[in-house]
């Protein structure tokens, strides 16, 4: 049975709060809770996905990117981050997806 990788907290709710746009994220019952607009633009209580762990969210931060116009940054920083673990930037993993969306966000 594959184990389940361990991401870090506090870089999924921060992910989830400066890339995604969520709101009052917190932890609640082991889950991260947090408000998010829905497409009627109405603040919705849910519960954030796993963006440091799980690959099928990560990828959801490189549409985000295109989004909000950083996917260049965002490029540059995930190649910089995969270059240092040795991989292409398209084998970066999830935890590297989001540490480059938070810097390419800071530029």
């Amino acid at each position: 049975m594959p184990k389940k990788p361990v991401s870090d907290p506090d870089l999924t709710a921060e992910t989830a709060e400066k890339v995604f746009g969520w709101r009052n994220v917190h932890k609640y019952d082991g889950k991260f809770i947090g408000k998010k607009p829905d497409k009627l633009g109405r603040w919705r209580t849910a519960t954030v996905p796993d963006y440091a762990a799980d690959t099928g969210q990560a990828f959801a931060i490189d549409e985000r990117m295109k989004q909000l116009g950083r996917s260049e940054h965002y490029v540059k920083e995930l190649a910089r981050l995969t270059k240092a673990a040795r991989l292409p930037a398209g084998w970066a993993t999830p935890e590297q997806r989001c540490k480059a969306a938070l810097k390419a966000l800071r530029k």
